[in-house]
């Protein structure tokens, strides 16, 4: 047979083949068609595995996401608590203080209860502390070291002395006085603009999404945003003002501090705090104005806004900043601030009329300045493996209240 006889003849026999299968395929479906033939079985089974496949592959990650899931909420969890239990512990080493037991916990510091300053317990920056599978790590931070905004002004005075404080503040940060006109406006009860204020009717009602000044105490040092001029870059102290242009830049004017306690009492272990060792590089650090230019960290809410005069509202010059002597009088040079700091480094100050010298303005002394502090930050931050929990609250160690508290 030719081969073109033959190519002929083959073709044939397929397109008879193809119409025989299409044809089966018609009349007795997909697997009917199989049915007859010795790959049947394959196919059937090669689905069912396909399908287990499948199935078992979503199952599997199905259960290592919620194993994951579970593991992660337990860690939270623990974390949590350790930092509740945490807050408890900041609040009784505030309490030891207070009644001038902190020795019982850790030698060698003050033991004066008429005196706050960074030679306290609370002001020690402690080592994560391990706890229940995890670790805690304490810090406190002095709120009486810092201009109560409240302050500004109440339903009995238009104005206090902490504006003028206020309006040197920011006169020293390189911005605008006029801050501190928009904050008095913000605080007090009336709807009369200061000079270089703000309103409701004269501002904030003719902002694209209207809303009022809130004549009142504020609630939250992050109502500050809310304010006209108040800027993102101003409040947290990104830019603006004299922002990267100022000199003998310090991390901060804490001074001596203690270093690596040598051990730490662990529950029921009836353990006390080892002696406290401070770094030597920290007594004879330079002083200066802080890097951070956060308002957050100069400038609080709480106090006693009924009466400016009450000591809540005063600043502790044992633990105020830099920047915050350096607004308190026009005589409040560098030199004077920076002196002032120094002899607080060597003894904290028992009274007021030990800087009679250095703030000579008697009646700045007598109703702003204090020695002690009444309101805490507290900061607790508890740890399981990489899950962490922060808890933060301001507390009134003389009223034992808590203004606030937040989970981060």
């Amino acid at each position: 047979m030719s081969p073109r006889k033959l190519f002929h003849a083959l073709s044939k026999a397929a397109v008879r083949d193809y119409r025989r299968r299409e044809k089966e395929l018609l009349e007795k479906g997909l697997l009917g068609a199989f049915a007859g033939s010795s790959g049947y079985i394959l196919v059937i089974v090669l689905l069912v595995i396909s399908l287990l496949v499948a199935i078992s592959s979503e199952f599997i990650i199905t259960a290592q996401t919620n194993v994951r899931y579970i593991g992660k909420f337990s860690e939270s969890l623990r974390a949590r608590t350790i930092a509740r239990a945490g807050v408890n512990l900041a609040v009784a080493l505030l309490e030891a203080d207070k009644k001038g037991a902190a020795s019982g916990l850790l030698s060698g510091v003050s033991t004066n209860t008429n005196v706050d300053s960074y030679q306290d317990i609370w002001a020690i920056d402690l080592p994560p502390l391990p706890i229940e599978g995890g670790h805690l790590k304490i810090s406190i931070a002095d709120e009486n070291s810092k201009i109560n905004i409240n302050a500004l002004a109440n339903e009995v005075v238009d104005k206090s002395p902490y504006y003028t404080v206020a309006q040197r503040f920011f006169l020293n940060m390189g911005l605008s006085m006029d801050l501190a006109d928009t904050l008095i406006d913000w605080v007090d009860i009336d709807d009369s603009r200061f000079p270089y204020g703000a309103e409701s009717s004269d501002y904030y009602l003719a902002q694209r999404r209207p809303y009022r000044a809130k004549n009142a105490a504020m609630d939250s040092i992050q109502e500050m945003l809310m304010i006209k001029g108040f800027t993102p870059e101003i409040y947290y102290g990104l830019g603006g003002g004299n922002h990267g242009r100022e000199s003998g830049i310090v991390e901060d004017n804490r001074g001596a501090r203690v270093v690596n306690p040598d051990a730490v009492s662990g529950p029921g272990s009836g353990r006390a705090l080892d002696s406290r060792r401070t770094d030597p590089a920290e007594s004879s650090a330079p002083i200066g104005r802080e890097r951070s230019r956060r308002l957050g960290e100069y400038f609080r809410v709480t106090g006693e806004r009924s009466d400016y005069l009450s000591e809540m509202n005063k600043i502790n010059i044992n633990t105020a900043s830099y920047r915050v002597l350096s607004a308190l009088t026009d005589e409040m040079t560098d030199d004077r601030v920076t002196e002032l700091i120094r002899r607080r480094r060597s003894r904290p100050f028992e009274s007021i009329d030990e800087v009679a010298d250095i703030v000579t303005d008697e009646t700045v002394r007598r109703n702003l300045l204090t020695v002690r502090s009444f309101i805490f930050r507290l900061a607790v931050t508890g740890r399981v493996n990489k899950t962490e929990v922060t808890m933060i609250a301001l507390y009134n160690r003389q009223n034992r209240v808590f203004y606030y508290m937040s989970e981060q």
